[in-house]
């Protein structure tokens, strides 16, 4: 997106004040250009999130082949994993927001300065990550009160994850600076083949199919580790024949601590953020646990079926923190502010329909089908939870385009603050409330999922309507 577009092209348009969260100037041609950099930029960040998400669930569908426990070691090393890269995700953030604010601006030259950065400091901090985390994968299964089995299952998946990890980060910092810049297509389509490598890998080496080894848990590590390395070779081979609308420039590679304090001042509180929420979904799972493993095998599968629903949300939260960005950068607050507006709607509305969506096709009867090998108690928590995300996917939906957005404008703290109030306030103080004072069905634990959002929306609106987010300095 240019400096012509007419989404940020009138800099007369708003000024740095208060926010009205609900009237909106916009109409007419102009709304219904909005709306159409939204769905630009959005879908395929949508489609690529989507096929990712169907793979993953296909993976676990394979997993699940190999036993309940081997299932819930799997699903336990990735949520930790997941907790890894979000630190990562400290320069990823940092450099969407940077090259977005840049790309407004018309600065083209320090965009690309930005990913180079990103590269150079991200290498460090993964190789960092490993070495620390290599040696600690079996200590962390028991840290979760996981079985005997369970460990050992689960920490030799881990310890490979981990292995791989400086050959996956790359990838994701060129992403990420693609999508700051407005192409959303590029990183969707490599990770479109991407997604095809996992799963013939995932196949072939867990199963033992397609002339590979049967390797089970290792094997799915391994999986993951080849198409993740498959996207990151992918798209340096494209940075290094100039197949990109950003240039990685040739020199100029050495460390610049003043521009990487910048991607470190906007990515760590967004890092941080969901460093703690992962942290607290690890406590969740704790207690899940708890009530024994067709519950954990439940609720892992439950999750599975959110990583797909919730696509929808993370498309139209990117294209928020695009358009805020680089209104941002091109001095365009009432632009920035109507960008909010309508992405916070349409993210309720999409999501509500994928709830309708999802809440027809994950039956009993389709959950017994795609996890033959799990349990009928299982299945039936699968079911329990999947209803449950009918109700809680629209306010994600709200809350995720409203982090995003304050994410592009390079004010990461209230997110910050907004999800660890949520998560520890609401989810984490109820559920562990619940189950030591009452001991209740695991439902109720589940349910503490709507508090949880509730203050996250209600903390984020207030830093939207107080329109501070616009003098964020970075």
């Amino acid at each position: 997106m240019s400096n012509s577009d007419p989404l940020i092209s009138d800099k007369a348009a708003g000024k740095p004040g208060p926010m009205d969260l609900f009237r909106d100037p916009l109409g007419g041609p102009e709304l219904r250009t909005l709306y159409g950099s939204i769905w630009k930029l959005s879908w395929p960040v949508f489609l690529s999130e989507g096929i990712h998400s169907v793979v993953s669930m296909i993976n676990r569908v394979i997993v699940s082949q190999l036993g309940e426990k081997a299932y819930n070691s799997v699903n336990v090393g990735l949520m930790v994993f997941l907790l890894i890269i979000t630190v990562i995700a400290a320069v990823a953030v940092g450099t969407t927001a940077l090259v977005a604010q840049s790309w407004g601006a018309g600065d083209r030259g320090k965009a690309g300065q930005v990913l180079q950065q990103s590269l150079l400091f991200g290498l460090f901090l993964t190789l960092a990550i490993t070495l620390l985390g290599m040696p600690l994968s079996r200590a962390t299964y028991y840290l979760l009160g996981a079985d005997r089995e369970t460990v050992m299952l689960g920490s030799q998946y881990l310890f490979w994850l981990f292995a791989a990890l400086p050959l996956l980060a790359p990838g994701f910092f060129m992403a990420a600076a693609l999508r700051g810049a407005g192409d959303t297509k590029t990183p969707m389509v490599v990770g479109i083949f991407m997604g095809l490598v996992s799963l013939l890998l995932s196949y072939g080496l867990i199963l033992g199919r397609l002339g590979m080894p049967r390797l089970e848990t290792l094997g799915a590590a391994l999986a993951i580790d080849g198409s993740f390395t498959f996207y990151t070779l992918v798209m340096a081979i494209l940075f290094l024949f100039n197949r990109n609308v950003l240039k990685l420039p040739a020199s100029g590679w050495r460390l610049d601590f003043r521009l990487a304090a910048s991607i470190f001042k906007i990515g760590i509180p967004s890092a941080l953020e969901w460093i703690l929420i992962q942290l607290g979904i690890l406590i969740y799972v704790f207690i899940i646990y708890r009530y024994g493993n067709a519950a954990a095998a439940g609720y892992f599968t439950g999750i599975a079926i959110l990583a797909f629903a919730q696509t929808p949300a993370f498309g139209i939260q990117t294209a928020t923190t695009i358009l805020v960005g680089q209104a941002i950068g091109a001095k365009n607050f009432g632009r920035a502010e109507s960008a909010f507006r309508h992405s916070m709607f349409l993210g309720f509305v999409l999501m509500a329909a994928v709830g309708g969506l999802i809440y027809f096709v994950f039956t009993p009867v389709s959950l017994s089908w795609l996890f033959g090998k799990l349990t009928a108690e299982s299945i039936a928590f699968s079911r329990t939870y999947v209803v449950l995300l009918v109700f809680v996917l629209p306010p994600m939906g709200i809350a995720f385009t409203m982090a995003g957005g304050l994410r592009g404008a390079g004010d990461t703290v209230p997110p910050l603050i907004a999800s660890t109030v949520g998560v520890y306030g609401g989810r984490i103080l109820l559920a562990m409330g619940a189950y030591h004072l009452f001991h209740p069905s695991v439902l109720v634990i589940w349910c503490s999922m709507f508090p949880d959002l509730i203050l996250r929306i209600a903390i984020m609106a207030a830093r939207l309507a107080s329109g501070k987010w616009k003098r964020a300095k970075i």
